[in-house]
């Protein structure tokens, strides 16, 4: 089960084939494309710019408040 990594001149013990080092690179590339937009977009996207209401600006009727 434990053996040696099989990279010429790598002598690393490991749990496989290959040590961390000589791991296969994870796969960066979507065949049906990205399964999920950026974060950012996400959010600049999602929030919404809301105008300031205080108790002031009720009271003098420049914002309406939510029903």
């Amino acid at each position: 089960m434990i053996s040696t990594c099989i990279e010429p001149g790598c002598s690393t013990l490991c749990i496989g084939l290959f040590c961390i080092e000589h791991n296969a690179r994870p796969q960066v590339e979507f065949p049906r494309g990205r399964p999920w937009p950026p974060l950012g977009v996400v959010q600049s996207a999602v929030t919404p710019t809301l105008p300031a209401v205080t108790p002031e600006t009720v009271l003098a009727g420049a914002v309406r408040p939510a029903a």
